[in-house]
């Protein structure tokens, strides 16, 4: 099985732009965006889905690019709570090496690149409250790093050394 990286962090924080600059560091990586992923099941779809649906179909999608021999499988993801990692997890194989590091800067820095992103993103408030809940769970969150005024490069080649030394 692949190894499986995955990029977390409040709504934000810059994990697309980073996981990004990862991929260069990385030959061979699959790359998975989470907003993406969300886009495949719409809001009234994941009710049919239950609890927890995106998080197990990145799992099973981790899973599978490891099954078609990918060495390396990195999400950028928003994991809040345990119950996140678990419904995750649960969809790879036993023994899957998992690496998170969790993106963290101030929260107002958040929400001021969330506001300055293009496209659909979520309200200010919804930040806040998803930062809050992280923050409350940060000791589950892997290795935290921080995000504050590093260049998007910067932090990649720092997850890139951390993930070669615990690989």
């Amino acid at each position: 099985m692949s190894r499986v990286i995955v990029l977390n962090g409040p709504r934000g924080v810059g994990k697309t732009t980073v996981l990004s600059h990862l991929c260069t560091l990385l030959a061979g990586t699959v790359a998975i965006n989470g907003d993406q992923l969300r886009a495949f099941a719409p809001p009234d779809a994941r009710a049919h889905l239950g609890g927890g649906a995106t998080y197990r179909a990145a799992g099973t999608l981790a899973r599978a690019y490891g099954e078609m021999g990918a060495e390396r499988v990195v999400f950028d993801f928003v994991f809040l709570r345990a119950s996140h990692f678990q419904r995750f997890g649960e969809a790879l194989p036993a023994g899957t090496h998992v690496q998170v590091f969790t993106l963290w800067a101030p929260l107002e820095s958040v929400v001021e690149r969330n506001e300055a992103r293009q496209g659909a993103k979520p309200s200010a408030w919804a930040v806040r409250d998803g930062y809050r809940e992280m923050q409350q769970n940060i000791a589950l969150m892997g290795e935290i790093v921080d995000n504050a005024g590093s260049e998007p490069a910067m932090t990649a080649a720092r997850i890139h050394e951390l993930a070669s030394r615990r690989g």
